[in-house]
Protein backbone atom coordinates (compact mmCIF):
# COMPACT_ATOMS: atom_id res chain seq x y z
CA UNK A 1 0.00 0.00 0.00
CA UNK A 2 2.82 2.37 0.87
CA UNK A 3 4.47 1.61 -2.46
CA UNK A 4 1.21 2.28 -4.29
CA UNK A 5 0.73 5.57 -2.46
CA UNK A 6 4.29 6.64 -3.24
CA UNK A 7 3.83 5.63 -6.86
CA UNK A 8 0.53 7.53 -7.10
CA UNK A 9 2.11 10.57 -5.44
CA UNK A 10 5.04 10.40 -7.84
CA UNK A 11 2.72 10.21 -10.85
CA UNK A 12 0.63 13.13 -9.55
CA UNK A 13 3.70 15.31 -9.02
CA UNK A 14 5.05 14.34 -12.44
CA UNK A 15 1.76 15.18 -14.15
CA UNK A 16 1.55 18.49 -12.26
CA UNK A 17 5.09 19.48 -13.23
CA UNK A 18 4.48 18.43 -16.83
CA UNK A 19 1.25 20.46 -16.93
CA UNK A 20 3.02 23.54 -15.55
CA UNK A 21 5.84 23.18 -18.08
CA UNK A 22 3.41 22.60 -20.94
CA UNK A 23 1.30 25.60 -19.91
CA UNK A 24 4.39 27.79 -19.64
CA UNK A 25 5.59 26.60 -23.04
CA UNK A 26 2.24 27.37 -24.66
CA UNK A 27 2.19 30.86 -23.15
CA UNK A 28 5.75 31.59 -24.27
CA UNK A 29 5.06 30.07 -27.69
CA UNK A 30 2.00 32.27 -28.17
CA UNK A 31 3.90 35.39 -27.19
CA UNK A 32 6.81 34.47 -29.42
CA UNK A 33 4.49 33.70 -32.31
CA UNK A 34 2.75 37.06 -32.05
CA UNK A 35 5.98 39.02 -31.68
CA UNK A 36 7.85 37.14 -34.40
CA UNK A 37 4.98 37.31 -36.88
CA UNK A 38 4.42 41.04 -36.34
CA UNK A 39 8.13 41.81 -36.31
CA UNK A 40 8.91 39.72 -39.41
CA UNK A 41 5.95 41.18 -41.33
CA UNK A 42 7.15 44.70 -40.54
CA UNK A 43 10.70 43.87 -41.64
CA UNK A 44 9.43 42.12 -44.77
CA UNK A 45 7.33 45.14 -45.71
CA UNK A 46 10.29 47.49 -45.20
CA UNK A 47 12.61 45.28 -47.25
CA UNK A 48 10.11 45.04 -50.11
CA UNK A 49 9.38 48.77 -50.28
CA UNK A 50 13.08 49.62 -50.23
CA UNK A 51 13.79 47.02 -52.91
CA UNK A 52 11.01 48.31 -55.16
CA UNK A 53 12.18 51.91 -54.84
CA UNK A 54 15.73 50.90 -55.76
CA UNK A 55 14.64 48.77 -58.71
CA UNK A 56 12.39 51.49 -60.16
CA UNK A 57 15.20 54.02 -59.84
CA UNK A 58 17.67 51.64 -61.54
CA UNK A 59 15.30 50.89 -64.44
CA UNK A 60 14.69 54.55 -65.23
CA UNK A 61 18.40 55.38 -64.89
CA UNK A 62 19.71 52.47 -66.96
CA UNK A 63 17.22 52.94 -69.81
CA UNK A 64 17.34 56.75 -69.55
CA UNK A 65 13.55 56.93 -69.41
CA UNK A 66 11.92 60.35 -69.11
CA UNK A 67 8.47 61.86 -69.56
CA UNK A 68 8.68 61.96 -73.37
CA UNK A 69 9.28 58.19 -73.47
CA UNK A 70 5.98 57.57 -71.69
CA UNK A 71 3.72 60.34 -72.97
CA UNK A 72 3.44 62.19 -76.27
CA UNK A 73 1.85 65.64 -76.21
CA UNK A 74 -0.38 66.16 -79.25
CA UNK A 75 -0.56 69.78 -80.41
CA UNK A 76 -2.67 71.76 -82.84
CA UNK A 77 -1.44 74.07 -85.60
CA UNK A 78 -0.85 76.82 -83.05
CA UNK A 79 1.30 74.58 -80.87
CA UNK A 80 -1.26 74.20 -78.11
CA UNK A 81 -1.63 70.82 -76.38
CA UNK A 82 -4.86 69.11 -77.42
CA UNK A 83 -4.40 65.60 -76.00
CA UNK A 84 -1.96 63.15 -74.45
CA UNK A 85 -0.98 59.79 -75.87
CA UNK A 86 0.63 57.24 -73.56
CA UNK A 87 3.04 54.56 -74.72
CA UNK A 88 1.36 51.33 -73.63
CA UNK A 89 4.30 49.26 -74.88
CA UNK A 90 6.82 51.22 -72.79
CA UNK A 91 4.65 51.10 -69.69
CA UNK A 92 4.08 47.35 -70.05
CA UNK A 93 7.83 46.86 -70.41
CA UNK A 94 8.50 48.83 -67.23
CA UNK A 95 5.82 46.94 -65.27
CA UNK A 96 7.28 43.63 -66.40
CA UNK A 97 10.81 44.69 -65.47
CA UNK A 98 9.73 45.76 -62.00
CA UNK A 99 8.05 42.41 -61.27
CA UNK A 100 10.92 40.32 -62.61
CA UNK A 101 13.78 42.27 -61.09
CA UNK A 102 12.19 42.60 -57.66
CA UNK A 103 11.71 38.82 -57.58
CA UNK A 104 15.32 38.29 -58.66
CA UNK A 105 16.66 40.71 -56.06
CA UNK A 106 14.73 39.02 -53.25
CA UNK A 107 15.89 35.59 -54.47
CA UNK A 108 19.55 36.68 -54.29
CA UNK A 109 19.30 36.80 -50.52
CA UNK A 110 17.69 33.53 -49.61
CA UNK A 111 17.76 34.26 -45.91
CA UNK A 112 17.52 37.39 -43.81
CA UNK A 113 18.58 37.70 -40.19
CA UNK A 114 15.90 38.88 -37.79
CA UNK A 115 17.23 40.20 -34.46
CA UNK A 116 14.77 40.72 -31.62
CA UNK A 117 15.66 41.70 -28.00
CA UNK A 118 14.55 39.14 -25.43
CA UNK A 119 12.68 41.87 -23.58
CA UNK A 120 10.51 42.44 -26.66
CA UNK A 121 9.71 38.74 -26.91
CA UNK A 122 8.69 38.64 -23.24
CA UNK A 123 6.08 41.22 -24.10
CA UNK A 124 6.29 43.34 -20.95
CA UNK A 125 6.08 47.09 -21.58
CA UNK A 126 9.02 47.66 -19.23
CA UNK A 127 11.29 45.22 -21.04
CA UNK A 128 10.58 46.12 -24.67
CA UNK A 129 13.83 46.71 -26.56
CA UNK A 130 15.96 45.52 -23.65
CA UNK A 131 18.21 42.55 -23.15
CA UNK A 132 20.39 40.52 -25.52
CA UNK A 133 19.09 39.89 -28.99
CA UNK A 134 17.81 36.57 -30.27
CA UNK A 135 18.57 35.96 -33.95
CA UNK A 136 16.26 34.12 -36.33
CA UNK A 137 16.74 33.19 -39.97
CA UNK A 138 13.92 34.48 -42.13
CA UNK A 139 12.90 33.94 -45.74
CA UNK A 140 10.73 36.30 -47.78
CA UNK A 141 8.49 35.33 -50.68
CA UNK A 142 6.33 37.80 -52.54
CA UNK A 143 4.29 38.60 -55.62
CA UNK A 144 4.53 42.08 -57.12
CA UNK A 145 1.95 43.90 -59.22
CA UNK A 146 2.91 47.23 -60.79
CA UNK A 147 0.62 49.72 -62.49
CA UNK A 148 0.68 53.32 -63.72
CA UNK A 149 -1.49 56.23 -62.67
CA UNK A 150 -1.74 59.77 -64.04
CA UNK A 151 -2.43 62.78 -61.85
CA UNK A 152 -3.03 66.38 -62.84
CA UNK A 153 -2.45 69.37 -60.56
CA UNK A 154 -3.06 73.05 -61.11
CA UNK A 155 0.28 74.83 -61.48
CA UNK A 156 -0.82 78.39 -62.13
CA UNK A 157 -2.89 80.30 -64.66
CA UNK A 158 -3.56 77.91 -67.55
CA UNK A 159 -0.76 75.57 -66.45
CA UNK A 160 -1.12 71.96 -65.39
CA UNK A 161 1.42 69.73 -63.68
CA UNK A 162 1.11 66.20 -65.06
CA UNK A 163 2.67 63.46 -62.95
CA UNK A 164 2.95 59.77 -63.80
CA UNK A 165 3.03 57.51 -60.75
CA UNK A 166 4.01 53.88 -60.52
CA UNK A 167 1.95 52.06 -57.92
CA UNK A 168 3.46 48.78 -56.75
CA UNK A 169 1.40 46.37 -54.66
CA UNK A 170 3.09 43.49 -52.84
CA UNK A 171 1.61 40.38 -51.27
CA UNK A 172 4.34 38.69 -49.27
CA UNK A 173 5.06 36.01 -46.75
CA UNK A 174 7.84 35.74 -44.20
CA UNK A 175 8.97 32.30 -43.14
CA UNK A 176 10.74 31.67 -39.83
CA UNK A 177 11.30 28.15 -38.42
CA UNK A 178 7.91 27.07 -36.99
CA UNK A 179 6.25 30.36 -37.89
CA UNK A 180 4.81 32.04 -40.98
CA UNK A 181 3.40 35.51 -41.44
CA UNK A 182 1.79 37.34 -44.35
CA UNK A 183 1.95 41.02 -45.19
CA UNK A 184 0.57 43.42 -47.78
CA UNK A 185 2.49 46.51 -48.79
CA UNK A 186 2.11 49.28 -51.32
CA UNK A 187 4.41 52.04 -52.48
CA UNK A 188 3.99 54.90 -54.91
CA UNK A 189 6.87 56.29 -56.98
CA UNK A 190 6.81 59.37 -59.24
CA UNK A 191 8.06 58.10 -62.60
CA UNK A 192 7.99 61.35 -64.58
CA UNK A 193 6.37 64.76 -64.64
CA UNK A 194 6.04 67.87 -66.76
CA UNK A 195 4.21 71.20 -66.74
CA UNK A 196 1.78 71.63 -69.63
CA UNK A 197 1.38 75.29 -70.56
CA UNK A 198 -1.66 76.60 -72.44
CA UNK A 199 -2.65 80.03 -73.72
CA UNK A 200 -2.66 82.65 -70.98
CA UNK A 201 -6.13 84.26 -70.78
CA UNK A 202 -6.58 88.01 -71.29
CA UNK A 203 -8.50 88.14 -68.00
CA UNK A 204 -9.25 85.91 -65.05
CA UNK A 205 -11.29 86.06 -61.88
CA UNK A 206 -10.03 85.00 -58.48
CA UNK A 207 -12.86 84.16 -56.09
CA UNK A 208 -12.20 83.94 -52.36
CA UNK A 209 -15.19 82.66 -50.45
CA UNK A 210 -15.92 83.96 -46.97
CA UNK A 211 -19.07 82.79 -45.25
CA UNK A 212 -22.04 82.36 -47.56
CA UNK A 213 -21.71 85.54 -49.62
CA UNK A 214 -18.67 85.76 -51.88
CA UNK A 215 -19.81 88.70 -54.02
CA UNK A 216 -17.61 91.18 -52.18
CA UNK A 217 -14.50 89.04 -52.55
CA UNK A 218 -14.40 88.74 -56.35
CA UNK A 219 -11.36 90.30 -57.96
CA UNK A 220 -11.16 90.76 -61.72
CA UNK A 221 -7.81 91.22 -63.38
CA UNK A 222 -7.13 92.44 -66.89
CA UNK A 223 -10.78 93.17 -67.71
CA UNK A 224 -10.32 96.88 -68.30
Amino acid sequence: MRKKKKSLKYITVTVLIFSILLGSFLIVDRRMRNVLCDYSASVGETVMIRTVDEIVSDIFYEDDIDYSDLVTLCRDNEGQVTSLEVSAAKMNYIKSQISVRVAEEIAKRERYTLSIPIGTIIGNEYTVGRGPEMKFKMQITTTVIADFESRFYSAGINQVLHQIHIIVKMNGQTIIPWYRSTFNAQTRVIAAQTVIVGIAPDAYTNVIESGTDATEDIFDFGTH
